[in-house]
């Protein structure tokens, strides 16, 4: 009998040392949910007036089941919503059905938490899989965004803070791997961004456009995850980029093993294009001058569309035969994408693109560092393009 206290008191201690500072240490369910559902609501700025909106029209009318938990991490901060006390803290809510965001429901108060240091995700996503354990994790990044630039993604104004890319990079391996992963912010369906989650996660779903206020509506895909719990990771993505019906483009797009072939195919292209720039300069500016790009993010174009317009201007056999293969691997791997009527040649992944050596800026410096810049020759591609 001693050896069974000892070793509980060594798991009950293991347990509140993983525990951030504040929190409240609850049991974890005798039996994993289907799915745990998280929300990592960066609040703290000029998003602050949607927190409580979020978390009470959206997350709470369906809220947590045996099969469908839901767990939201959210702060806010001074000068925009004054309700419930104007609590400014971050809060840790498991939202049940009909939760209100006031201070008292909140399952513990983390304090003053900066949603642009990676650890506070990290913590988020190790007391979450403890305290709420499931076959499937999803993880939703509710904030500000724009791909891989740094300076934007989970803006925290407090900390004056954002979790770049290098940070996101870095905290992977402690957060495991995440069935579904979505981007309730703007202009984050980049190849880029797909990347950084390839073997870390099964599927993402994200908008190759700024987002609105309503983005992801949570309560339309926890609706049907309550009705269906034994739904893929596909599926979630698939949900999430269908509910986020007012903005202008949504996508989900696999980036499990069948996003190889997506990176093989970008990274022929490439070398492809490099070899064809001298007898193709021209041409290679008309198709581009051509590729949809965004609003406000000129740089951010249509993958598929770049490609498809690289096809049709150039005669040159090898430039054709790898942009068409770049195309049907983007095919391969998008597993929903709508768009309005003014975006008609999106097909739900974008790639950055310069074309003049003006803008080999700090951005572009920054962008030779990441891991599609590495793994691929797009880069090498664009500085020799960009003169």
């Amino acid at each position: 009998m001693w050896k069974i206290k000892y070793a509980l008191t060594i798991l009950i201690t293991f347990v509140l040392l993983m525990a951030p500072m504040g929190s409240v240490v609850s049991a974890a369910p005798a039996t994993p949910a289907n799915w745990t559902v998280m929300v990592y609501i960066s609040g703290d700025n000029n998003l602050e007036d949607y927190v409580v909106l979020d978390i009470e029209q959206e997350l709470a009318p369906t809220g947590s089941s045996a099969d469908v938990q839901v767990v939201a991490l959210a702060d806010r901060g001074p000068g925009y919503d004054t309700s419930y006390g104007d609590w400014q803290t971050t809060k840790l809510f498991h939202v049940t059905p009909g939760t209100t965001a006031a201070p008292e429901n909140a399952v513990a108060d983390w304090g003053e938490r900066n949603f642009g240091d990676p650890q506070t995700l990290i913590d988020f996503v190790t007391w979450t899989k403890a305290n709420y354990p499931a076959d499937h994790y999803a993880l939703y990044f509710w904030g500000h965004g724009w791909n891989w630039h740094p300076g934007y993604v989970m803006q925290d104004d407090t900390d004056n803070d954002t979790l770049d890319m290098e940070e996101m990079k870095a905290a992977l391996p402690s957060l495991g791997f995440i069935d579904m992963v979505a981007y309730d912010g703007c202009n984050m369906a980049s190849i880029e961004v797909q990347l950084l989650w390839h073997g870390y996660a099964t599927a993402v779903a994200h908008s190759q456009e700024w987002v609105g206020m309503e983005g992801v509506q949570y309560d339309l895909v926890l609706a049907q995850l309550a009705a269906n719990p034994n739904m893929t990771a596909d599926d979630v993505a698939i949900a999430t980029s269908q509910s986020a019906s007012s903005d202008k483009t949504w996508s989900a797009v696999a980036v499990d093993g069948r996003f190889d072939a997506l990176l093989t195919a970008v990274d022929r292209w490439s070398v492809a294009l490099n070899n064809g720039l001298g007898a193709n300069r021209k041409k290679y500016d008309r198709a581009f001058g051509a590729t949809r790009a965004f609003w406000q993010a000129p740089m951010d174009k249509d993958l598929y569309d770049m490609a498809y317009e690289i096809n049709r201007n150039v005669a040159d056999a090898n430039v054709k035969a790898k942009s068409q293969a770049v195309m049907a691997a983007v095919d391969a791997v998008v597993l929903h994408e709508r768009h309005v009527n003014a975006y008609a040649d999106v097909h739900g992944i974008t790639i950055y693109h310069i074309s003049k050596a003006a803008q080999k800026d700090s951005n572009y410096t920054y962008y030779r560092t990441l891991d599609f810049a590495l793994q691929t020759g797009w880069d090498e591609f664009l500085d020799a393009y960009a003169k």
